[in-house]
């Protein structure tokens, strides 16, 4: 694959990558930020919003795609891609905004 799709191998190799470093970060930060007496309610927690997205995408995307067809379908998709993107952005500018300046004394 490497030689006749180069950037196709390449996104393959750096998905895996960013996959097993999210995976390592995720297990191993709230463990060091919160202590392992905190550590298990936590990740339940965490893991809820994630597991039941999961769990109910492919009834209500078949739900959707019977009732709606599939323009509907592709419209709300990019529609929720677009919204993911809309909050990163507001969260990455909440996390790097200039802080005010303290008050002369």
């Amino acid at each position: 694959m490497w030689a006749r799709f180069p950037i196709v191998a390449l996104s393959l190799v750096l998905y895996g990558a960013g996959s097993g470093v999210y995976y390592i970060a995720r297990g191993t930060l709230p463990l060091a930020l919160f202590g392992p007496e905190r550590y298990a309610p936590l990740m339940g927690r965490l893991a809820r919003p994630s597991l039941l997205a999961q769990a109910l995408a492919p009834s209500l995307g078949g739900v959707i795609l019977t009732h709606a067809g599939t323009s509907a379908t592709l419209a709300l998709l990019v529609g929720l891609a677009v919204g993911n993107v809309a909050l990163v952005g507001a969260l990455w500018k909440t996390a790097y905004a200039p802080s005010p300046a303290a008050p002369a004394p």
